[in-house]
């Protein structure tokens, strides 16, 4: 791709033509606006945004791309940290207004266009009494999330999201549209199940609901000073917690400056019975706060939005962890603290319950035993490349010194672009069906958000 061609219209006239959509390149007045994702680190200059609104969109979109050897991404919700969304000179897809939610609530099940956000489905579902697993923050979009796995606070109760994938219609690299669900391409189905975005452009996905309007959740905030003591309980805890309670967990800092551990719990069953699952964990510590009420799911999701907003600068490094020992501990508080600025955390994911009871091979997302996962988040506003450097140095120092005590796997939708060694081990025993699949659906390796440039 030369210079002229991402400043030329006319050499993308034939793309834009047929369109419903709108075509954008670097000199249009929308363009910057629209190339943004979620990560506002990401400066990744693509030479052309498809704003699809049609499936048809899609199609012509993949074709076009191919027939011209321009490289290819697509960008879902656009909560993207490591800018796989998009392409440098390259061509992207850009679903974001194709955000349309269905309910069948007599069948309990959602369709949602390839663009939604969680807050979107959750919003819909909420009409009928009814949710399903989606992220903690609800501007993720729920593509991105259930290919990757999809970690949440429905964990233990519903699974990951991708547990809850039911069917999906996807664009393959030769264009064509194919259905993937138990009767049609099953071993498709089984790859979208947490391996990735690389076997196509998922313009749509059905998702199994539950019935759930309200929930038992908030913050219970810890002093410093009792870290230690409190976790070490916590571990015990959430070894015998029930499926209905997951529990996030960690360290943030407060508006006056100081850095708290909080626990975050969501029970997701009956009231009474949530309340008396929680109250063992008032008793860990002196507690600073304890917020947790009942609360509408979608009003708890949406509450943790001003934790994580678009345009602020992120970087994540992973590590999944055998629950927690005196080690971990002192490592998430010796190398963790003081957090890199007001605006990082780290945050421990609670897996447990129905996520662990999914075999291995059911699934493209294979660690299925109960652990922690644990995300140190970066957050800054930015400033320097120095200051830059900074925040992703205390991420990575974490990472390194927790790395002998975790898991060999990364989480796949927070794992850095630099991280490819990691790939493998994070599909596991799934690895080679993942290959074989890639091969089968993408043997040019047209798309390559997470496994790519494995078939070349």
């Amino acid at each position: 791709m030369t210079t002229t061609f991402v400043q030329n219209h006319a050499f993308f006239n034939d793309l834009a033509a047929p369109l419903t959509g709108e075509l954008l390149i670097p000199d249009d007045a929308a363009y910057e606006q629209v190339r943004h994702l979620w990560n506002g680190k990401v400066k990744t200059q693509p030479a052309a945004i498809v704003r699809c609104l049609t499936v048809q969109d899609v199609i012509h979109t993949v074709r076009w791309t191919r027939t011209h050897g321009l490289p290819l991404s697509v960008r879902g919700g656009g909560h993207d940290f490591a800018g796989r969304a998009l392409s440098e000179n390259g061509v992207t897809i850009d679903l974001s207004q194709m955000r349309a939610v269905t309910i069948d609530p007599d069948a309990r099940t959602a369709h949602v266009q390839g663009g939604a956000t969680a807050g979107d489905l959750i919003e819909a579902a909420e009409r009928y009494g009814l949710a399903t697993a989606t992220a903690t923050i609800s501007s993720v979009g729920m593509s991105g999330f259930t290919l990757g796995g999809g970690y949440g606070p429905l964990t233990g109760a519903y699974g990951l999201g991708a547990d809850n994938l039911l069917s999906a219609q996807v664009v393959t690299a030769n264009g064509q549209l194919v259905t993937a669900n138990a009767q049609e391409h099953p071993d498709l189905l089984w790859g979208l199940r947490g391996g990735g975005g690389n076997f196509g452009v998922v313009v749509s996905l059905e998702y199994r609901l539950h019935p759930l309007t309200t929930v038992l959740a908030g913050l219970l905030l810890y002093p410093l000073e009792q870290a230690r003591a409190v976790l070490h309980r916590f571990n015990e805890f959430i070894a015998a917690a029930p499926d209905e309670l997951t529990i996030p967990s960690g360290f943030l800092q407060m508006p006056d400056g100081q850095t708290v551990l909080f626990l975050s719990p969501t029970y997701c069953g009956l009231l009474e019975a949530g309340e008396q699952a929680i109250a063992p964990l008032r008793t860990f510590g002196k507690l600073l706060v304890d917020r947790v009420q009942p609360v509408t799911y979608n009003a708890l999701i949406h509450g943790q939005d001003a934790l994580a907003p678009e345009g602020r600068h992120y970087y994540i490094q992973t590590q999944s962890l055998n629950g927690l020992q005196t080690e971990t501990i002192e490592v998430l508080i010796e190398q963790g603290l003081p957090l890199s600025s007001p605006f990082s955390l780290i945050e421990l994911h609670n897996f447990h319950g129905a996520a662990s009871r999914v075999g291995v091979s059911e699934t493209a997302f294979a660690l299925r035993q109960d652990h922690l996962t644990v995300q140190m988040i970066a957050a800054w506003e930015p400033q320097s490349p120095d200051e830059e450097q900074r925040h992703i140095q205390w991420a990575q120092n974490i990472s390194q010194v927790l790395a002998p005590y975790a898991f060999k796997w990364g989480y796949i939708n927070a794992l850095d672009e630099k991280e490819q060694e990691r790939v493998p081990l994070a599909f596991g025993p799934n690895y080679q069906r993942l290959l074989d699949l890639k091969r089968t659906y993408d043997p040019d390796d047209v798309f390559s958000s997470t496994i790519g440039h494995l078939v070349a």
